[in-house]
């Protein structure tokens, strides 16, 4: 049973995509660095999230779906940064996000990444407290991540030699009419979501957000017995990749080598992530927690506690919300079933 948490999956993916996307990041690292001024690889490293949704279908479906995607990534991070003038308001903005993401995603079959950066971005909002004079900025920092990434995505479909997936042309309400759960879906998606921002800033972690974005990644899977699979994988895979991260704590880089090496990591894990999610997260942890050092000047040790703590956390809100909806609906199902039986 163990060997198959590390067990790869086959896929067909279109190789410059890894490579636009390490280019994606290193542009932006390099355009803080030679500005001094890593304010702006924050922010348009979120943007360049849009990226991660790139799929090969029709140029004009493609950006048109980008460019939507990227505004509501946007959104969604504003959103959450304006709801830390009102404190109880935090968790709220987070399950609208998580419910709206959930919702539209599901109907147009876009599962993966599906949700995940929404409610990631909006619960990081929810961890920052600017002025909100510096909103505009901000907001054209990671709108220039966006049009990176919407350059990175025509770049790529160019060179994608993949046959087109198809695209249902059918209305919203056709949509809606095929996804009978879809609701009740995104709303326990969205509770599970709320109870993690309002237990991350209740325990006052570190990046509370990573709390967050560990319950959204165990219910990114497709059924219970996919979530528990996925769970044990992202935590073998944490744990190691804490291990490394201690052990790189210790070496002195510069910032222009922690840039070349956030790069490699971040490619190297996004080749992995949907090959097997165990490995992945050795690469993904590390290059997080880089990340982090270099943006915003934290030590990297005093990190991993926080990081290990919303892995962990996280990891079972997520699990926990999807067991009581299975068992819910299950138990349900076996009611009608029997209904039906008896007449």
């Amino acid at each position: 049973m163990f060997k198959t948490y590390f067990r790869f999956n086959k896929i067909q993916d279109n190789p410059f995509r890894i490579m636009n996307l390490m280019l994606l990041i290193f542009i932006v690292l390099w355009l803080g660095y030679i500005n001094q001024n890593f304010l702006i690889s924050s922010f348009s490293s979120l943007g360049i999230f849009t990226f991660f949704y790139y799929q090969n279908i029709p140029m004009k479906h493609l950006i048109k779906r980008m460019f939507f995607i990227g505004c509501g990534l946007l959104f969604a991070f504003v959103l959450g940064m304006l709801s830390t003038y009102v404190l109880w308001l935090e968790p709220f903005a987070v399950a609208v996000v998580a419910f709206a993401s959930r919702f539209i995603l599901r109907l147009f079959h876009i599962s993966k990444p599906g949700g995940l950066f929404f409610a990631m971005l909006s619960a990081m909002g929810t961890s920052m407290q600017l002025p909100i004079d510096h909103l505009p900025m901000v907001s054209l920092y990671f709108f220039m991540g966006v049009m990176f990434s919407l350059i990175a995505a025509v770049i790529t479909k160019l060179l994608d030699s993949r046959p087109e997936q198809v695209i249902e042309q059918i209305s919203l309400k056709e949509r809606f009419q095929e996804e009978p759960l879809v609701i009740i879906d995104s709303v326990f998606y969205s509770v599970a979501l709320f109870l993690s921002v309002y237990i991350s800033h209740g325990l006052q972690l570190h990046n509370p957000y990573w709390l967050t974005l560990s319950c959204a990644s165990i219910l990114l899977a497709e059924n219970l017995d996919a979530m528990k699979h996925r769970q044990v994988q992202y935590l073998i895979g944490s744990m190691g990749g804490l291990c490394v991260s201690a052990v790189l704590s210790f070496v002195p880089f510069t910032q222009l080598q922690t840039i070349f090496l956030i790069t490699f990591l971040y490619g190297i894990s996004q080749f992995l992530v949907a090959r097997n999610y165990a490995v992945a997260n050795i690469f993904l942890n590390p290059m997080a927690l880089m990340l982090s050092t270099l943006i915003r000047g934290a030590y990297l040790i005093s990190l991993i506690e926080y990081r290990f703590l919303g892995i962990v956390i996280g990891s079972f809100i997520g699990l926990g919300a999807a067991w009581v909806m299975t068992v819910g609906l299950q138990h349900y199902l076996n009611v009608v079933r029997r209904k039906l039986e008896t007449k």
